[in-house]
């Protein structure tokens, strides 16, 4: 689990830095490493407004080579905390938005750096200096169909013979 002390806080612009490790966020230490927290928090009496910059290694698969990497992500997020009167009557409803009473002494931040983190590995994965690699486009003995004996195109499935006949505008 994850808490920022916010005893020694006052009401103004504050900064501060977490290097936690990947099973205190519930991330697992194979596919996270280096992961650092950087807050920007405006502090007011009852409230703090915490903009959250989280940046991690991610061991990472590209989609072209499949070969594995370890790659920079990186994600931001912005949560206020203040009095129960501002998260709304329905809990998930506001997620920006979370509970802070008077008494607390520090703020739960584990799910906020895990889910950044997991949302900010790319839909598409691609290695460095893999763009440049080619890819192979044909697979098989044979570099194209003109190439291939003829029986290597004869040996069609008889279920087949009559969209065969179509293509060919035998039909």
């Amino acid at each position: 689990m994850l808490t920022l002390d916010i005893t020694p806080f006052r009401s103004g612009v504050h900064e501060a830095t977490l290097d936690p490790d990947p099973d205190a966020v519930d991330l697992e230490p194979d596919t996270f490493r280096g992961i650092q927290v950087h807050m920007q928090l405006q502090c007011q009496r009852d409230r703090i407004l915490a903009t959250m910059t989280m940046t991690a290694q991610a061991h990472l698969t590209c989609d072209r080579t499949l070969r594995t990497f370890w790659g920079d992500v990186e994600g931001t997020y912005v949560v206020l905390f203040g009095p129960e009167h501002l998260v709304g009557e329905d809990d998930d409803a506001y997620d920006e938005v979370r509970p802070m009473h008077p008494t607390d002494t520090e703020v739960e931040i584990t799910d906020i750096v895990h889910d950044t983190l997991k949302l900010s590995i790319p839909q598409r994965v691609v290695a460095p200096g893999a763009e440049d690699e080619d890819i192979p486009m044909q697979f098989g003995d044979f570099e194209d169909e003109a190439t291939a004996p003829p029986e290597a195109n004869d040996d069609i499935d008889p279920r087949w013979e009559k969209l065969k006949k179509l293509k060919n505008g035998d039909a």
